[in-house]
């Protein structure tokens, strides 16, 4: 009996763990969300705020660390990175309060929000205070010298797996290879614990591909160990409609580390969010320092190039956004009437 419940239990397992990718993006997008008032009411700005963000040298880092500086030079609240292996490590912490702003994808926002996916318990504070990057650019990283041309070619190969307190990372990479027609079970999985640990693995040898994000400091640090190249996905109206249900398609990448020749990569909005612990004061006052100081901000990363004013406002977010946020862009005139019926419709 025991060893027959064993069983089942593992199977459940892997069936959740290896689910479909649209299957997963339908449950998250089913998923009731909660926008309720924002719970504080303080008109006093904090003395500091942290933001969580993915380990440094990744992208999400860098975007924290000059929004965090940024915040710190134009105001009077001092800002912090506080970085973690991934949302899924600092979730609770923002919906309890402990954490004012994080970065985020815009399918693990929604996850998060509700309880879906990735995440095993809802975390409903969750708001959006910036659209951020668009499009924030992914890819299956592998050596450059290496034979592995094509998606396909990594059946069979050392794939980096599971990515600990990131694992929305292990649901953009199934994608991809659902992308270049593999499942899961075609490579061979080697458990990292985090985005980077899966990237340097490819130099050093322990894997054969993993994903990885273009333009980020990692990227260039593996690289000078031994060049390493982006694989091509194929812009096709097939590829499109596996990423349509995460807000995310294929792009084509700008020039950089790992981009050799015409090739096409997965791309997505990178939020910034908060939550309905962080009053409407703070967020307001925030949101329009890092408005006013956008040019600054570009200086500090290239990023923050695709961090325009247009994308952050965005119609198709999943996820509410912060009412600070809200009022600043009404005031700015880039929040419509299109916005207010995006917000009813996932809200109701």
């Amino acid at each position: 009996m025991i060893r027959r419940l064993k069983k089942w239990l593992a199977i459940i397992v892997m069936v959740c763990l290896f689910a479909p990718q649209a299957q997963l993006a339908s449950a998250a997008s089913a998923a009731k969300l909660d926008c309720g008032p924002v719970s504080n009411k303080s008109d006093n700005l904090p003395r500091t705020i942290a933001i969580g963000t993915n380990p440094a040298g990744t992208g999400a880092h860098a975007l924290g660390s000059g929004l965090a500086a940024v915040a710190s030079k134009a105001t009077s609240v001092s800002g912090k990175v506080q970085p973690y292996n991934g949302p899924n490590a600092w979730m609770s912490l923002l919906q309890n309060g402990e954490l004012e702003f994080g970065i985020i994808n815009i399918l693990d926002a929604k996850m998060a929000a509700t309880g879906s996916g990735n995440y095993k318990r809802a975390y409903p504070s969750v708001r959006v205070v910036m659209g951020g990057v668009f499009p924030f650019t992914v890819g299956l990283l592998v050596r450059d010298k290496s034979d592995i041309k094509a998606v396909a070619d990594l059946k069979g190969k050392r794939m980096a797996w599971d990515f600990g307190g990131h694992a929305i990372n292990q649901t953009w990479q199934n994608a991809m290879l659902e992308i270049g027609g593999l499942k899961p079970s075609d490579v061979t999985q080697v458990r990292v614990s985090n985005l980077n640990d899966g990237i340097r693995g490819v130099p050093e040898g322990k894997v054969d591909g993993t994903i990885s994000a273009l333009g980020i400091g990692v990227v260039e640090e593996v690289n000078a160990m031994e060049p390493i190249r982006f694989l091509n996905l194929p812009d096709t109206e097939a590829a499109n409609k596996v990423l349509a249900p995460y807000g995310a398609s294929i792009v084509k990448p700008g020039p950089g580390t790992g981009v050799k020749g015409d090739i096409h990569v997965v791309g997505y909005p990178l939020h910034l969010v908060s939550s309905d612990k962080v009053s409407e004061k703070t967020v307001y006052t925030l949101v329009k320092t890092w408005w006013d100081n956008l040019s600054e901000l570009e200086t500090l990363h290239p990023l923050f190039k695709r961090w325009s004013k247009k994308h952050q406002a965005l119609t198709n977010f999943t996820v509410p956004y912060h009412p600070g946020a809200v009022k600043f862009y009404k005031e700015v005139g880039v929040w419509t009437a299109k916005h207010d019926a995006r917000l009813k419709e996932i809200c109701s």
